[in-house]
């Protein structure tokens, strides 16, 4: 999994961007170190952390400039050879530069015909706006920061925790809800006020206005929108042995080499051994 980061200031002084940018590359290094990437952008600012599988799996560069935007993503496809041919690109275009080029072509409501784990941010110079997107489980972290005049975002939260006047008040009812024994099933809140999760399975548009930020958010994907009706137990059975087959046998396929995981015995792992 690769650390990836960026933030706006809005106003205030320049000399925090530098150490904005600094604090939140600090804290995400530890999730690559194969190649690593920064850049500023007056008072915007990106970076990435790459991490590979192997020197056999297809890279590209940390930090991914489009038309007008530039770009950081962590991601891992498991229907590349499907997106391949659609796309009419090379088989050694790395699978950020693939999301990117699908999203492209497909607009953002297209991500939910990708099969991966993925997040990432894209940010427009010309509108100084951000949009970042997770992938259908949230098993890519995401983690943002914001307030009136400060947005940012990192793969790991401490990147957020130390940024320069960041307001890190704690969010009670969170703790409340911790310690009652509350099940928060929208992944989305943290113990801090300001700082959230992006939903799964959806993006974020987060745009500077008069009062600060703008942020909007779409969803493109919704587990209940599909159910699976069958006529007995055994089919249920074999529907279940069949998707998670198909699901353990992609994420084998897309990565080379050999592969391990950890097993903590409990109902999902032996569902999966």
């Amino acid at each position: 999994m690769s650390g990836i980061f960026g933030f706006t200031l809005n106003r205030g002084d320049p000399a925090l961007c530098s150490e904005a940018l600094m604090g939140l590359e600090y804290w995400n290094r530890i999730y690559g170190d194969h190649e690593r990437g920064c850049t500023g952008m007056g008072r915007s600012g990106l970076g990435c952390h790459v991490e590979h599988f192997s020197e056999d799996f297809p890279g590209g560069a940390p930090v991914l400039e489009m038309d007008g935007m530039a770009a950081v993503v962590d991601a891992l496809l498991f229907n590349r050879d499907e997106l391949l041919p659609i796309l009419g690109v090379s088989e050694d275009i790395s699978d950020e530069e693939l999301l990117l080029k699908w999203i492209e072509a497909r607009g953002f409501d297209g991500l939910k015909d990708i099969n991966g784990d993925f997040a990432g941010a894209i940010y427009d110079r010309e509108q100084g706006s951000w949009t970042l997107f997770r992938d259908h489980s949230g098993v890519r972290p995401l983690y943002y920061y914001l307030d009136e005049n400060l947005f940012a975002f990192s793969t790991d939260i401490r990147g957020l925790t130390a940024l320069p006047e960041a307001d890190l008040s704690i969010n009670e009812l969170k703790f409340f809800e911790r310690m009652a024994g509350y099940n928060d099933l929208t992944l989305c809140n943290t113990e801090y006020a300001r700082i959230n999760c992006i939903r799964p399975a959806s993006w974020t548009v987060v745009t500077p206005d008069d009062q600060g930020y703008a942020l909007t958010e779409h969803v493109y994907f919704s587990w209940r929108q599909k159910k699976i009706r069958l006529g007995s137990d055994e089919e249920y059975q074999r529907e279940l042995r069949r998707q998670i087959t198909d699901a353990v046998r992609r994420r084998c396929d897309a990565v080379p080499g050999r592969i391990g995981c950890e097993l903590s015995g409990g109902l999902d792992s032996s569902v999966i051994a």
